[in-house]
């Protein structure tokens, strides 16, 4: 019995394809699934015609570098959805206005910890601010979702 009957070309490169997709969903950088698109090409050509093992991969690698090319930014969109590295005001979950305890002293120079939501979070500000004060967050430090910028709050 030969492996060809057993297993046609065809349900070969479907088989890998959809083995891509799935890979995919393991591994960063959104890249695999277009040659698993590739491979599924190449297996519905091959229901159409006998293609040669040469004229095979040459259309798995045209298929799968125009569908990278093609379709990468807008799939990206889609499954990816906006990157979370932007400052907005529309972060529906940022504590901007919240009155925290600082827990480790924050100065100028070097980062302090600060509490909030059960946890401690790194703190930038502009003046040294002693731990056990209680401190308004303003804004995320520089680029980072990591560090607030916080400020001193008014003895009340």
């Amino acid at each position: 019995m030969d492996l060809t009957t057993l297993l046609p070309p065809w349900l070969i490169w479907f088989l890998v394809g959809i083995g891509l997709a799935f890979l995919e969903l393991f591994l960063p950088g959104f890249i695999i699934l277009f040659f698993g698109m590739g491979c599924v090409v190449v297996a519905g050509a091959l229901l159409a015609w006998d293609l040669s093992l040469a004229q095979q991969v040459l259309l798995f690698i045209v298929s799968s570098v125009v569908a990278l090319l093609l379709l990468r930014k807008w799939l990206q969109k889609v499954f990816l959805g906006v990157s979370a590295d932007r400052q907005t005001t529309a972060f529906d979950d940022f504590p901007r206005g919240q009155f925290v305890p600082v827990v480790k002293t924050i100065t100028p120079v070097a980062h302090g910890r600060i509490q909030y939501r059960g946890t401690t979070w790194y703190a930038a500000a502009d003046e040294t601010i002693e731990a056990g004060r209680t401190v308004e967050i303003l804004r995320f430090a520089d680029q980072s979702r990591q560090i607030f910028f916080v400020r001193k709050t008014h003895p009340s």
